[in-house]
């Protein structure tokens, strides 16, 4: 153990004697996240979509399960492992779901990723002469049914809804670090909800519109 992780661990053991919410309990675990990057051990994720979310996430799990148990089996235990050793192993797992998601939302809503997407006609079903404006038949969607959409928010907050988040996240896309700092809402918090509550929404229009078949692939 160098010398910067002892002084980590030091300070690690200094913040956790302050409760939980207090503004030193705060002010530690910034001064913490600071030291460890400062080390340059954390795992880059290099190459990896939407690895800076990856990251948010685990430092909102870090300053929530250091000194406390709050999502996790157990806090931080310094006899098992170094904090960083700990910390990248959480952020590993985060990384490996971003890449997976990313590829598996990739194969299905490529339309998201370019507003004129190019369809190699050989590969599909004969293309019609002129192609479909799937960007703005989703934005008429959106206006048909905003009311609807609107209801569905994250708890106590109803400006933070899927008629916003579907909204934000159509090209040009909003990232969820910008919609997290906007909304003062975490990243997890946010991409969550709409894993479960708006894409699912957006995908049934979709297949309704036959941009894709049953499973969810091209079908145009």
């Amino acid at each position: 153990m160098d010398e910067l992780e002892v002084k980590i661990l030091q300070l690690i053991q200094e913040t956790c004697q302050h409760p939980s919410g207090s503004l030193a309990r705060q002010k530690g675990l910034n001064q913490i996240i600071l030291l460890i990057q400062k080390t340059g051990k954390l795992l880059r994720g290099t190459g990896i979509p939407d690895a800076e979310e990856a990251l948010q996430e685990t430092w909102w799990f870090f300053c929530r399960n250091l000194c406390e148990a709050t999502s996790a089996k157990e806090p931080y235990n310094p006899d098992k492992s170094s904090v960083i050793t700990w910390i990248n192993n959480y952020l590993s797992y985060r990384l490996q779901d971003k890449r997976i998601s990313y590829y598996e939302q990739k194969s299905k809503f490529d339309f998201f990723l370019e507003e004129n997407e190019q369809i190699d006609p050989a590969s599909l079903i004969p293309a019609p002469t002129e192609p479909r404006p799937i960007l703005n038949e989703i934005q008429e969607w959106l206006k048909t049914n905003s009311s609807e959409l609107k209801r569905i928010h994250i708890r106590y907050r109803s400006d933070v809804n899927c008629y916003v988040l579907i909204s934000r996240r159509l090209p040009p896309e909003t990232s969820w670090l910008d919609l997290s700092v906007e909304f003062g809402i975490p990243v997890a918090t946010l991409s969550n909800f709409y894993q479960r509550q708006c894409f699912p929404r957006l995908l049934n229009f979709g297949k309704s519109q036959a941009y894709f078949d049953s499973e969810g692939y091209f079908d145009i």
